[in-house]
């Protein structure tokens, strides 16, 4: 029997192989979760030592150097692995070839392995072996071209927030986890799972994909209202997030403009921009009247008003709500110096993640798995268990056969749906009478319904919440975003439907939480920016200024259409992968032990994890490298260049990476120049040496410098173009990764759509996006209701469908 305080992946081994971000962080939510995680090491240590977040993503491993090349380091490996569960591998395609760490042949080799790969492009393609860079894979995917919204549409602009990074890490998580899941249902076989950094970053792409489009970029000087931002009296910029019409009226009351702006009317894009401009101009008319502490004062007892100062990344570490609930804790950090860093990525309760200890020093000792059989009888695979489920035959996907309840609007909790469905999962999405309000962006929708089947019911009236109680003794998850006491007004709170359906997955994505200072506060995809520092990294330099400098009227509309920019969607996608990830943690947990659980994420925490390489502090001061006030990247090695046609994108941060780009460029000199022949020289002489390389990249088009240096093994890509669909859905090799898919049908029809976050040998058939209330007949049938009562449930408005194409609205 499993030790009741066990983690949710104690027992489990883990072998972490490749200075991959991704897999680092991965590695880390699985030794938090309990799982021994051994981190095996070139002989001089792994290149991310040299990162403070260090002592974060490497906390609770074993070290264990090993010279993979040789005979004797291969063995070692393999001998690691004879005992794991779990292979997480970080490499590009060409190194798994040339070390021999082909994910298929290693689970032929250990058939009870879950091999886990993640590369930048995937295995397959022109780009298999070009350096796995978040910025070259942002780079390329088009992403630093919808940034140039920030030059006015002029030029591609550096993205400073590693989303691609993000989503993989939790993508490897999903899939691990559905995997060990899945092994306990097999008769203990482990597969391969895989994922990359472009698969990933297709996540974020809300409207840039989408059939019939990509929308045009957003040029004009349009604020979002219910967005504003604004500088108090004592130079504190601040972002209020009020999309809702009782958020806004609060808003409007609480600054003293009742009546002057209408919320509809300022969230239409046909209401003219002059005028909106001009309601931005009272709004922060209005903040500059008082400081940040009377304002303060002002707000406190407002419940619906969400309102947070752009932060620094990293300054996170002393919001009081990250400190009152534990997402912050106290570590030696290697060398034994004192740190704080995030704490675990989700929070279970029952199974609390728990940091394992410090990261390790450089291995002097081999490192060793503990005696437990965690593969076996610890984690509930008796024998007579396998035998019992050697002939389970899986569907398609990693989650064939699960059902997911969806209780969620807009983005982050429905996008955690669709990751799931994407896996397999039959998804039900429950969603108001008159539909997610998401839909009325229209295809912008899509990617947050697509796939699923959708009950429209009116959940405060009671025979609603008899109709979600009788799907949730049938279902296996349920997930929602609702803030503290709702659940409990709605009967969805986990004790509620434990008592329903014993076996529940229960998750609460929230904002904060569901305790702590701010649990009650609302909060959108901007609150999670300023938190966590993604928007100010974005904004650059100088951006927001600092609080002496008081900008005229004219020049504080400019700084707050650059935070506008800059703090674009994705915290709420790095709200949903988290999510995603932590239910596929409970649904190996529930298969493992027969246990209902509750799961929470955050959307704060979430964000502040994606930014996670400026989220250790040891003391030693701020450590963050900044992007340059012109956007263009993090220094002469890693970032944006003209070339003679075109923009490229430069990741050759290391010393090796700067030998090959001199050698590719015929830069002998340069390599051999003292301003220029070492890391700290490189960074004291940083000005000159983006001089002498721009000088080199405008005599050369932008497709010349990609195919040259590529193929000479530097990071080096075209930047310019995008978005990421015009790219990617004229590639052969994309659709043979299953990077891109058809959705068969739909409301509008068949339709091109992004692939899976993560895949196995048995892909998906992914489906695409039709109206709300869709399935309402259908699913009440399946219930056990007869036509009369259904019948009854539609005039009295409990439950609502489609209306047929010309009626009007009763």
């Amino acid at each position: 029997m499993m030790d009741a305080r066990a983690g949710i992946a104690d027992g489990l081994k883990v072998v972490e192989v490749g200075s991959s971000v991704s897999v680092a962080i991965a590695g880390m939510t699985l030794a938090d979760a309990g799982a021994e995680v051994v981190l095996v090491e070139p002989p001089g240590g792994s290149a991310l030592r040299r990162e403070r977040a260090f002592a974060m993503w490497a906390r609770g491993k074993q070290s264990e150097p090993v010279d993979l090349t040789t005979r004797g380091g291969r063995a070692r490996l393999d001998a690691l692995l004879a005992e794991a569960d779990v292979l997480l591998l970080g490499l590009k395609a060409g190194s798994l070839e040339r070390l021999a760490l082909i994910p298929e042949s290693l689970a032929a080799a250990s058939p009870r392995l879950v091999v886990a790969c993640v590369t930048g492009f995937g295995r397959g393609g022109p780009f298999r072996d070009v350096p796995a860079w978040d910025g070259v894979v942002q780079a390329r995917g088009g992403r630093m071209f919808e940034f140039s919204t920030m030059a006015a549409g002029a030029r591609p602009v550096f993205t400073a927030a590693p989303v691609a990074s993000h989503g993989a890490a939790m993508a490897l998580v999903t899939g691990v986890f559905s995997a060990l899941r899945e092994r306990l249902r097999n008769g203990g076989r482990g597969q391969v799972v895989e994922t990359s950094l472009i698969r990933a970053l297709t996540c974020y792409d809300l409207g840039g994909w989408i059939p019939g489009g990509p929308a045009p970029l957003r040029l004009e000087d349009a604020p979002f209202l219910p967005y504003s931002i604004a500088r108090t009296k004592d130079g504190v910029w601040i972002q209020f997030a009020q999309n809702g019409p009782a958020l806004f009226a609060d808003f409007l009351r609480v600054l003293g403009l009742e009546g002057e702006i209408d919320y509809l009317e300022s969230m239409s894009p046909a209401t003219d921009a002059a005028k909106k401009r001009a309601h931005r101009e009272l709004i922060q008319a209005r903040i500059a009247e008082r400081t940040w502490s009377e304002w303060g004062e002002r707000f406190a007892p407002e419940r619906n008003l969400s309102v947070e100062p752009f932060r620094p990344p990293g300054k996170a570490l002393d919001h009081p709500q990250f400190q009152a609930i534990g997402d912050v804790v106290s570590l030696p950090g290697p060398d034994g110096g004192p740190t704080r860093q995030l704490g675990p990525i989700f929070d279970v309760p029952a199974r609390p993640l728990v940091p394992g200890g410090p990261a390790p020093r450089l291995g002097t000792v081999p490192a060793r798995f503990s005696a437990t059989n965690g593969s076996c009888s610890a984690h509930g695979e008796t024998p007579e268990r396998i035998a019992s489920e050697a002939g389970t035959l899986p569907g398609p996907g990693l989650l064939s056969g699960v059902i997911v309840l969806e209780l969620g609007m807009w983005i982050a909790l429905p996008y955690a749906a669709t990751w799931l469905a994407e896996l397999g999962a039959r998804v039900i999405k429950l969603e108001p009478l008159e539909g997610d309000p998401m839909r009325a962006t229209g295809p912008f929708s899509y990617k947050l319904v697509q796939g699923k089947q959708s009950l429209a019911l009116d959940l405060k009236q009671p025979e609603a919440r008899e109709i979600v109680h009788r799907l949730v003794a049938r279902a296996d998850v349920l997930l929602h975003s609702y803030r503290p006491g709702v659940p409990e007004r709605l009967g969805i709170d986990f004790e509620t439907l434990r008592a329903i359906n014993p076996k529940i997955v229960h998750l609460y994505n929230g904002a904060y939480g569901s305790r702590g200072p701010k649990c009650d506060a609302p909060a959108f995809h901007v609150t999670g920016g300023a938190v966590a520092g993604g928007a100010w990294a974005q904004a650059g330099a100088g951006c927001p200024p600092p609080a002496d400098v008081v900008p005229d009227a004219a020049e504080r509309a400019r700084i707050s259409r650059r935070l506008e920019l800059a703090n674009e969607a994705n915290p709420d996608f790095n709200s949903a992968v988290a999510a995603a990830a932590a239910t596929a943690a409970g649904l190996y947990h529930r298969e493992r032990t027969g246990e209902a659980i509750a799961l929470e994420t955050r959307m704060m925490l979430s964000n502040a994890m994606m930014m996670s390489a400026d989220f250790v502090d040891d003391g030693r001061g701020d450590a963050r490298c900044e992007v340059d006030a012109d956007l263009h990247g993090l220094g002469p090695l890693y970032r944006l260049y003209p070339t003679a046609k075109g923009w490229i994108f430069l990741a050759a941060p290391r010393a090796r990476d700067f030998e090959r780009l001199c050698g590719a460029l015929g830069l002998d000199a340069v390599a051999r120049d003292a301003r220029f022949a070492t890391d700290e020289a490189r960074a004291a002489n940083a000005a000159a040496l983006a001089d002498v390389l721009g000088a080199a990249f405008t005599k050369r088009e932008a497709d010349e410098l990609e195919a040259s240096l590529t193929s000479r093994g530097v990071a080096c890509v075209r930047a310019d173009l995008g978005p990421c669909r015009r790219w990617l859905f004229e590639q052969d090799w994309a659709r043979s990764e299953g990077l891109v898919v058809e959705a068969a049908s739909s409301e509008i029809g068949p339709y091109l759509r992004y692939g899976a976050p993560v895949v196995n040998d048995r892909p998906v058939p992914l489906g695409g996006a039709f109206a709300s209330g869709k399935d309402t007949r259908a699913l009440l049938a399946e219930l056990g209701y007869d036509e009369r009562a259904t019948a009854s449930l539609f005039a009295r408005r409990i439950v609502a469908e489609p209306r047929p194409k010309g009626a009007t609205p009763a």
